[in-house]
């Protein structure tokens, strides 16, 4: 079970930019994923991103240290320390890279299937 910084239970998530620290573990181990992935065989797509480049990093907050669900849906900058007074951290966001729908569609299944 995840936690929030004061130690509670963690009831929302949102995603911040990673410290430099977290950077380099961030590409080292995907490095690593891809040399092993290659020693086994694996091809991998020229067009795959460099390690690192849109990554981020969960943070986990109990409802008293939540932020809003429009500024969680948010990706923050690496210094995001959560909100603050009113709710709101003050750091510049931006918008995922990739839409984001929480809820899915339903799939139907093709007939005999």
């Amino acid at each position: 079970m995840t936690a929030c910084a004061c130690g509670a239970a963690a009831v929302v998530q949102w995603r911040r930019r990673p410290t430099e620290a977290e950077l380099d573990r961030i590409v080292r181990a995907e490095e690593a994923r891809r040399t092993a992935a290659q020693a086994l065989g694996a091809f991998l797509d020229e067009d795959t991103p460099a390690p690192g480049t849109d990554a981020t990093v969960p943070v986990y907050a109990c409802g008293a240290h939540a932020l809003p669900p429009e500024l969680a849906a948010q990706v923050h900058e690496a210094t995001c320390a959560g909100p603050g007074k009113g709710g709101s951290c003050g750091c510049p966001t931006t918008a995922p890279e990739f839409p984001f729908d929480p809820v899915e569609p339903a799939r139907e299944l093709p007939p005999g299937w």
